[in-house]
């Protein structure tokens, strides 16, 4: 019998792997697919702070700053003076699976998990791999299988209130601008959310979020600035952008984007999974020293990932909240182009910028111009 079984090898579930195999502990990692990073469905934009936990060469490119593009047609121009990672997704989710075989972990790909049981005794996952059925017993079981995860739907028979539907093509049509991001909000962009083009090297991400709507006809607005008859590539995905009420349960948790842990305000899950990870094993260490696997002993996890971003994610959540509300207003978004569009508002943007917590930014710029909140609290 193993002792924990993770199900799911993104960057979530192969540090989980990784940090429980390295303190000594018998992990099985199942992955559905037949190959680690894919099909790739992310944008590969992240924080510096990322390749502290995992060492990867999956680097494209970087940028300091972004176009956020209105309704107007007008844009503002912010920069930071430190560098956001834009990088191969697939390669970079093959190197965190590296770290966790390197330290000990049992790797099993094209294993999709089929049913999930829980008793007093163990926690067993049925999979079917390369064809034939297979059990598994562990202690401890922990979904890390992504937004649709089975784990989660299995044992908690739950979902993230809010789920963002995403279109992201490749496209041959490289800008020249290779240092920033653009981003378009308004009705004729998203609903909801945001679009984007993200430079990486010779090709463009470009992409749109959306909420309850077909994402298609937005995307399509988007692209029209690059060509359409560039595109090399099409993903599409689920973002879960709340986190569920619970993300622990006797022999189990869920961590990453299975327990909806990602950023509300940008839709990104690699940070914050890796650092659901991270608590994760340290929860499960703690119940291992204590041979304790009830729901009351692995509750530390929440405690733990909670005190570390959760009132992050709860700020962003609620600024999410109002300008989705906003989001296909034109003339609102307008008038805060024009609230926002000031020297000095730019620079404390500027110096206060970090994309792993946005709710910094916003706080500051409403206390700077006050008058904001009554666009964010526009409910029509």
């Amino acid at each position: 019998m193993h002792d924990v079984i993770v199900v799911g090898s993104g960057p979530a579930g192969s540090y989980l792997s990784y940090s429980l195999s390295k303190k000594g502990y018998n992990v099985l990692n199942l992955e559905e697919h037949k190959e680690i990073g894919k099909p790739v469905e992310c944008t590969g934009l992240v924080s510096k702070r990322v390749f502290d936990y995992i060492k990867s060469n999956s680097r494209i490119n970087s940028v300091h700053g972004a176009n956020i593009y209105f309704p107007n047609g007008k844009y503002i121009h912010v920069r930071k003076t430190e560098e956001t990672i834009v990088m191969y997704r697939d390669d970079f989710d093959k190197d965190a699976s590296a770290m966790a075989i390197s330290a000990g972990a049992d790797v099993s790909i094209n294993s999709r998990v089929m049913d999930v049981s829980i008793n007093n005794e163990y926690a067993e996952v049925k999979y079917k791999k390369n064809g034939e059925i297979m059990y598994a017993k562990a202690q401890i079981v922990a979904g890390a299988d992504g937004a649709n995860s089975t784990v989660r739907k299995i044992l908690y028979r739950k979902r993230p209130e809010k789920i963002i539907s995403t279109y992201q093509v490749d496209s041959a049509a490289r800008l020249e601008d290779q240092d920033d991001v653009n981003v378009y909000i308004g009705s004729h962009n998203s609903r909801g959310f945001f679009g984007w083009a993200v430079p990486s090297g010779d090709i463009t991400r470009i992409g749109v979020g959306v909420d309850r709507v077909n994402a298609i006809k937005y995307f399509k607005n988007i692209n029209k600035t690059y060509g359409d008859n560039k595109i090399i590539g099409i993903n599409a995905g689920p973002i879960p952008i709340r986190y569920l009420k619970k993300t622990y349960g006797n022999r189990s948790v869920l961590v990453g984007d299975a327990a909806g842990i990602v950023k509300p305000l940008s839709g990104g899950g690699i940070y914050t999974g890796i650092v659901s990870a991270k608590n994760a094993a340290e929860a499960i260490d703690r119940s291992f020293q204590h041979e304790d696997f009830s729901e009351k002993s692995l509750s530390l996890y929440e405690k733990l990932w909670k005190k570390e971003i959760g009132r992050e994610l709860k700020m962003d959540a609620r600024i999410q909240d109002y300008y989705s509300r906003l989001s296909i207003n034109d003339r609102l978004l307008n008038k805060i182009y024009n609230a926002i569009n000031n020297e000095n508002i730019i620079n404390k943007i500027n110096s206060l910028g970090d994309i792993d917590y946005p709710s910094r930014v916003v706080i500051s710029v409403i206390f700077k111009r006050p008058q904001l909140l009554k666009y964010l609290i526009f409910r029509k």
